[in-house]
């Protein structure tokens, strides 16, 4: 209808939030933001947060709409008081003729707000990258690099403050680089079929995020970039690689899980069992995704495979190893948990904003986490049966 618009409508076309009547452009871009701030599952800003705006056009709005849209969204989040450091406005992410915008607003933590603004304001040969509109221009500049998983390689160590001195054996270190291995070759095999569960009320790009990801773990062998060794440095560089390449509700949740799994980790010291550390930093994962992604358990995401999998684990901590019937229970229990996810209600995602008539499908995220959990499982188990 020419006098109706969609909120949260996706860039293919898919379902928004609700559909409603043409606006004025200053309440339209309330409603936008009220999204963000309002509501359980909503950035939490203080007065006098320092935010970045991005204000992407879709496609088919002019040059002077887009002004009028990035003067209204400052104005009001200057209302909200809330400080603008910067304001990215262009087209970034476009569909043919599609007559709309989006917004995004960054929270910027006090520790790294500078070191995040002086990357903004860095010179850059991306010539799509439109121009950053700021209070000063920075003299700062930095190299740019071709690849962005390297580029945050390169950044996040700069950051670290420590390597814990927790390690693997060399047995224990070859048989997950055959985890590893078993990982991708299982991604790759399954990557149409969690294609086809998520095309059910999603994007329908759930195995391409995973074999995405799967790639670069693939390269990663290849090149030993891998410190297979070193657990805090193996799954800080696996929530790289989940931030970098995959992208959406499974890659933001991927990359907090791993982030926070390697930071507990590198707290660790080596008096500490294994099971110990990697227990507690799997629950510092979990908790992380629950504090920063708003996902639940209930919600129907690969949360609701994941910590099945973490809490079995934990029961098992007082073990000195794993044995073979151990390593089959926790596949099992992480497949009973990824089928019982075809009774939930989608609350993440894009399926959490789409009406399906087939609703009893199993999320595609809990079912990536089994076949990754079994992969692994079969690993060990082959390896307790020599």
């Amino acid at each position: 209808m020419d006098d109706e618009m969609e909120l949260g409508m996706g860039i293919h076309g898919e379902s928004g939030v609700q559909k409603l009547k043409l606006l004025p452009i200053r309440q339209t871009i309330d409603l936008a933001l009220d999204q963000l701030f309002i509501g359980p599952r909503t950035l939490d800003l203080q007065p006098d947060s320092s935010v970045l705006l991005f204000v992407n056009n879709l496609g088919g709005c002019s040059n002077l709409e887009l002004g009028i849209i990035v003067k209204e969204a400052v104005e009001n989040l200057e209302q909200r008081k809330l400080n603008v450091k910067r304001v990215i406005c262009g087209e970034m992410m476009t569909s043919f003729n599609m007559k709309g915008f989006s917004l995004t607003v960054l929270k910027l933590a006090t520790d790294m707000s500078s070191s995040i603004l002086n990357l903004l304001d860095a010179p850059t040969d991306a010539f799509a990258w439109p121009k950053v509109i700021s209070p000063t221009q920075s003299t700062n500049s930095i190299q740019a690099l071709s690849d962005s998983l390297e580029f945050n390689e390169q950044f996040s160590s700069q950051i670290v403050i420590s390597e814990s001195p927790l390690s693997f054996n060399s047995s224990d270190s070859e048989l997950i680089n055959q985890a590893l291995q078993g990982i991708v070759k299982r991604l790759y095999n399954e990557a149409d079929e969690l294609n086809r569960l998520d095309a059910v009320s999603g994007d329908g790009d759930t195995g391409t995020a995973f074999m995405r990801a799967a790639d670069a773990i693939a390269r990663d062998l290849v090149n030993k970039k891998l410190v297979l060794h070193r657990p805090s440095s193996l799954f800080r560089r696996l929530g790289l690689i989940a931030e970098s390449r995959m992208g959406g509700t499974c890659g933001a949740i991927c990359g907090l899980f791993f982030a926070a799994t390697a930071k507990q980790l590198s707290l660790s010291n080596q008096s500490q069992k294994i099971i110990d550390s990697l227990c507690d930093a799997f629950e510092a994962g979990i908790q992380s995704v629950e504090s920063y992604a708003r996902v639940q358990p209930g919600d129907k995401s690969l949360l609701d495979a994941l910590i099945p999998a973490v809490d079995y684990i934990k029961s098992k901590r007082k073990q000195q190893i794993f044995t073979s019937k151990d390593w089959r229970e926790l596949a099992f229990v992480t497949e009973r948990a990824t089928q019982e996810t075809r009774n939930f209600i989608a609350k993440v995602g894009r399926a959490a904003y789409t009406k399906s008539v087939e609703i009893t499908v199993v999320d595609p995220g809990a079912k990536a986490v089994s076949i990754i959990i079994q992969a692994i499982c079969d690993i060990f188990i082959r390896a307790n049966i020599k």
